[in-house]
């Protein structure tokens, strides 16, 4: 049976009546016999063994039917609802309470709620268990049951369905009909706009684009509003119905506080059913529209105008962050690139277009000339910085090794007798902190190495993009080619020019590349 290891834990004891009257016997017959004791004794030794981190050890001597009887418990359980400790060491499960459904309940959400485990010495009880629920109150058990047992059966029929290619939403997915025997079939009044929305995503279009094509042919969207929205487009776009296939449990609805969860569900646990129907579209279209739809390159422009500015989208003003305009002038040959929020007025001033588009091919040209000039010393500079942190992690794990021994000796010390219960947990803790930290400074410097070598590997392989980028750049008279190349290389670049800079090429630019 699985054994969870190295859990932060708190450890509950409580006489049950059968110690009580032991415990009466034995005093009676002059015998010690002291049950929290023992109990504490053997709960000790499992968390040695398992090498767990004890928080706090709380000991009932309260005797309480109810939960609102026992204080002990009842802090127990606020450290659970906190999410303060990962799991509560135990006797028996028995022992955290028989009190009425009520006491049930609290117990069952509390622990459930928050994913706080049960350990006893011989079982283990995860909440997020299926079997969860069989150890919390007869009654509630039947009923409980057998709505899973009636949930589970739901589930596999719809699981069977799709299985066997059969469509069971409530309504069939748009640009689709449904037979009587649950299989789907192209819809001739609208499988024909699906593959237009399709097509256009292709093309470059954006999602308010073909909504307001779909709009203006007068396609009705299958939702109830009178138009057609980004987010219907974007269902259909990435929807696996339209290749022929049936997928059903992408996704799971857990109900929490009354409020249902949506939570994504591993593609190992979907049910897939490959050339369920007809498709609707091609693979290759639909993976092209995936694509489009996913990267797209294409800013916002007017609908009945081409795209002027090979800079849309890129060049973002240094003081508000909004993205710079491009702004034609009819009695000048040439463009200027401003900042149009009303808050930059007379702060931020424009510059021409031409001058900004030279000045970031020129910061590209010479972001290239310098990598090449230092690349060689950089390299053996990275390579020997990553050495060194590995060594680095190497003493620390060391170190975190015998904070682990040191650990496991105060249970030897705690057992004769040296140490008292308090002393004990005090010293743990001091040291699982320690381990915490040392821990946290090994994990910051492996991310270092992963970040740098990482780095390291997207420089080199980003230079000759850029090369690539510059050369095809140059070369070409397409404007929005040439918006898509600046924009495989950039994240962004920032633009400064104070109102008291007066030169036309007087003027900052802060250029953000994809490394």
């Amino acid at each position: 049976m699985y054994r969870p290891k190295q859990l932060n834990l708190d450890i509950y004891l409580r006489k049950s009546r059968l110690d009580i009257e032991e415990e009466k016997k034995a005093a009676k017959e002059g015998r010690e016999y002291d049950t929290l004791s023992r109990h504490r004794k053997q709960l000790l030794s499992v968390a040695k063994k398992e090498n767990h981190n004890i928080q706090e050890i709380h000991d009932e001597v309260v005797s309480g039917e109810f939960i609102s009887e026992r204080p002990k418990i009842q802090n127990l359980l606020r450290r659970v609802e906190a999410g303060l400790i990962e799991a509560v060491l135990v006797v028996d499960l028995d022992r955290l309470g028989r009190g009425d459904m009520l006491d049930q309940g609290l117990l069952d959400r509390a622990f459930r709620y928050s994913g706080t485990k049960i350990i006893t010495p011989t079982e283990y009880y995860d909440p997020e268990d299926e079997s969860w629920e069989l150890v919390f109150g007869v009654k509630s058990l039947v009923a409980r049951q057998e709505l899973k047992a009636i949930t589970r059966r739901l589930q596999n029929g719809r699981r069977n369905s799709v299985s066997e290619g059969k469509s069971i939403s409530k309504k069939p997915p748009y640009g689709y009909l449904r037979d009587e025997h649950l299989k789907l079939y192209p819809d001739p009044d609208t499988a024909w706009a699906v593959k237009k929305m399709f097509q256009m995503m292709k093309e470059g279009h954006g999602r308010k684009a073909v909504s307001a094509e779909l709009d203006k042919l007068g396609v009705s969207p299958p939702t109830k509003n009178n138009n057609w929205s980004s987010t219907t487009i974007t269902a259909i776009i990435r929807n696996e119905v339209y290749l022929g296939h049936m997928i059903w449990g992408k996704v799971r609805y857990q109900k929490k506080n009354g409020r249902y969860n949506r939570k994504k569900v591993p593609e190992s646990e979907w049910v897939i059913h490959r050339n369920a129907h007809e498709p609707i579209v091609s693979q290759e279209l639909w993976d092209a529209a995936n694509t489009a739809h996913s990267g797209r390159f294409r800013p916002s422009t007017v609908v009945t105008k081409k795209l002027s500015n090979p800079l849309a989208g890129i060049v973002k003003c240094d003081v508000c962050g909004y993205v710079m305009r491009n702004q034609p002038r009819k009695d000048r040959p040439n463009s200027l690139l401003r900042c149009a929020q009303p808050s930059c007025k007379g702060v931020q001033k424009g510059s021409l277009l031409k001058l900004v588009e030279k000045r970031i091919l020129e910061s590209l040209e010479e972001y290239i000339n310098q990598f090449e000039i230092k690349e060689e010393p950089k390299t053996e500079f990275q390579e020997s910085d990553i050495s060194l942190k590995e060594r680095a992690i190497n003493k620390k794990e060391k170190e975190i090794d015998e904070l682990n021994t040191q650990k496991n000796n105060l249970h030897d010390l705690l057992e004769r007798g040296v140490y008292d219960i308090d002393t004990f947990v005090e010293r743990q803790q001091v040291i699982v902190e320690r381990i915490k930290k040392i821990q946290d400074e090994v994990d910051a410097l492996k991310r270092d190495i992963h970040n740098e070598s990482l780095k390291r590997k997207n420089v080199h392989e980003f230079v000759p993009k850029v090369k690539k980028v510059l050369d095809a750049y140059h070369q070409t008279d397409d404007i929005e080619k040439k918006n898509r190349l600046l924009k495989s290389i950039l994240e962004k670049a920032t633009y400064l020019r104070k109102k008291d800079w007066n030169k036309q090429d007087q003027f900052q630019i802060q250029l953000y590349p994809k490394i």
